[in-house]
């Protein structure tokens, strides 16, 4: 894949934006089936119904496709629902939200991160997009500790910086895929192990 970065040009029209979610939706269909790493570009423009010079007029690359997914997945109800989560008045009980937020978000986007995650073996230009969202996670994590160790309610002992760290551990798309995939539990039931966990870092 060349590596030229995902830029908008300018404010699309309707139809520009209809072909764009096309070429997106099909993107996260292959990422579904396992077959993006090894499609071409011709072979995702032929999947989305465009032309392949289409795909590289809105997207540049393969990466920009996978940039530009981030970018939808980012804005959409699930993360949305892990950031009002997060702002839960009562830390405690964010704690949960947060963890069950995020089950919900890898459940239906953990295959996109994972894609972009293995991409940046290959592909130096997506570690930023990485880093940027594991910079993102860490700082929301780090002002939820920072509310619990407030109110007292973190595990006598245990230090916000190691707490930050297990939390992040906790609801990373990792630790959902381990169980919900290779352990083979249920949603709900990696729901309820996941917030054992959290939870067992509280008092």
């Amino acid at each position: 894949m060349a590596v030229r970065p995902y830029v908008r040009p300018g404010a699309p029209n309707a139809g520009s934006r209809a072909t764009e979610q096309r070429v997106l939706d099909a993107a996260e269909e292959m990422i579904g089936e396992g077959e993006f790493h090894r499609a071409s570009v011709a072979e995702l423009a032929r999947r989305a119904g465009v032309a392949r010079a289409t795909v590289f007029g809105r997207f540049g690359s393969k990466l920009g496709v996978l940039e530009a997914l981030a970018t939808r997945c980012s804005g959409g109800p699930e993360m949305r629902g892990i950031r009002e989560a997060i702002v839960v008045d009562e830390p405690r009980t964010a704690v949960t939200a947060v963890v069950r937020a995020s089950c919900v978000l890898w459940e239906r986007q953990g295959h996109i991160l994972l894609t972009l995650k293995a991409v940046t073996e290959l592909e130096p230009g997506a570690v930023a997009l990485v880093d940027d969202q594991r910079a993102d996670q860490r700082t929301s994590l780090e002002g939820l500790v920072a509310r619990l160790d407030a109110a007292e309610e973190l595990r006598a002992g245990l230090a916000p910086h190691a707490a930050t760290a297990a939390l992040h551990m906790i609801t990373s798309v990792e630790s959902f895929v381990e169980l919900r995939t290779h352990g083979e539990l249920s949603f709900d039931a990696t729901v309820e192990a996941l917030t054992g966990l959290a939870t067992s870092l509280l008092r």
